[in-house]
């Protein structure tokens, strides 16, 4: 499953946040491409993140 620039991950356990900066071209067909992992358990997908403001 690719990945888009903006897409947010966050850690239940510890609220440790991984944020996409790039798109990432891996193809639909391989939904296990991408693995965001931490505490030990899959990361949860909670939308995209704002466009920073500079």
């Amino acid at each position: 499953m690719p990945r888009n620039a903006g897409d947010r991950y966050v850690c239940q356990k510890c609220g440790a946040t991984i944020v996409y900066e790039k798109a990432c071209p891996c193809p639909a067909d391989k939904p296990h491409s991408h693995s965001e992992i931490c505490c030990g358990e899959q990361m949860k997908h909670v939308g995209k993140a704002a466009a920073a403001s500079r």
